[in-house]
């Protein structure tokens, strides 16, 4: 792995060639209170675990509204019942919103919500509630012995109002 974070600053160094496709990340700023933080991943990037930066973050006081994956280029899940889990770096699968395999094996536009109106994928754990604290959030994968290969790209879009400033 390249990435190294033992500094105790929350910093992150990398060491040796960067592909064109590491994880990107970022937040959307608005004046109101709806605001955005989207993720860009690969296969590669699950693996390597390379969301667990400081620009990952929901703040304190923020509830997800609702989370977008449009997956553009298929995953190549393995395992019983693998998953991809967006949430609370640590607690993925119980603190966040989970895309099922077939989801990351097919092309296409998936969303989950507090109400699970779109397709029956809710947001579980402390993310169905307003955050008290500032949340990391990772990806990692769920089920019963995961892997996924270096294919696959998926850009998530979590929507979370924010009414303290």
């Amino acid at each position: 792995m390249t990435f190294e974070s033992n500094t105790g600053l929350g910093t992150r160094n990398h060491y040796g060639p960067r592909s064109a496709r590491e994880g990107i990340e970022g937040s959307i700023k608005t004046e109101g209170s709806l605001q955005e933080l989207t993720l860009k991943f690969t296969g590669d990037n699950i693996n390597d675990d390379v969301f667990s930066s400081n620009l990952s973050v929901l703040p304190a006081g923020a509830r997800v509204h609702d989370v977008a994956f449009a997956v553009s280029e298929v995953f190549v899940l393995g395992g019983t019942t693998p998953t991809i889990n967006i949430g609370t770096d640590g607690s993925e699968a119980t603190n966040g919103i989970s895309l099922a395999e077939a989801q990351g094996e097919a092309a296409g536009v998936y969303y989950g919500d507090q109400q699970n109106q779109e397709t029956g994928v809710g947001i579980n754990g402390t993310w169905a509630a307003e955050l008290a604290a500032d949340t990391q959030v990772s990806i990692a994968l769920g089920g019963t012995t995961p892997t996924v290969t270096a294919a696959g790209y998926c850009t998530v879009t979590i929507r979370y109002f924010r009414i303290q400033q």
